[in-house]
């Protein structure tokens, strides 16, 4: 009976150690990717994915809708520097930083003239809630997930934001923090 407990407690003991071993080689690869991600350039980690939008530097493409506030909008009417948001209205995080873009709209030069909302709904989702948010200070489009405005910019996720000037993107990001407010004309 001594011999059975004695190796047990040295199979447990050879256990013991392998798992300790088998956590510092944890925490060792855990530090080598924090200083990986330390190395990354300021707000790489924020920027927007390759496939949100098109790049900025790229071409509009044309487009005609009309907002909720029956004004026309075009690609002709994004003639000055224009801060665009896109929405999704079955989207969560789209609902929760519509607020951040209305705040951020409030401050842009032109007012409504410089600020455009696209909402995206289908005949299930009820855009009421992001329209509410986002008209004070932006001109709402709303259109289907195919529609005309977010073919033209090339979006494929939502929320995702644009700075135009003249038809062409000059800036994007996922995070409506990191993109630049018009400037005053």
């Amino acid at each position: 009976m001594t011999t059975f407990l004695t190796a047990l407690v040295v199979v447990v003991g050879i256990v013991g150690v392998l798992n300790l071993l088998l956590l510092f080689g944890v925490i060792r690869r855990l530090k080598e990717h924090d200083q990986a991600i330390a190395k990354l350039p300021q707000g790489a980690l924020h920027g927007p994915p390759a496939d949100s939008m098109r790049a900025p530097g790229s071409e509009v493409d044309e487009f005609t809708a009309v907002s909720t506030d029956d004004v026309a909008v075009s690609k002709e009417s994004l003639a000055g520097e224009t801060m665009v948001g896109f929405f999704s209205a079955s989207c969560a995080p789209c609902i929760e930083n519509a607020p951040k873009f209305a705040a951020r709209a409030a401050g842009v030069p032109g007012g409504k003239d410089s600020v455009l909302a696209i909402v995206v709904a289908d005949g299930e989702d009820d855009p009421a809630e992001l329209i509410g948010v986002l008209g004070a200070g932006a001109r709402v489009v709303v259109e289907d997930y195919d529609g005309p405005i977010a073919a033209a910019f090339g979006v494929t996720a939502f929320p995702t934001y644009a700075v135009v000037v003249s038809g062409k993107i000059t800036a994007s990001a996922i995070d409506v923090s990191m993109l630049p407010v018009p400037a005053p004309a």
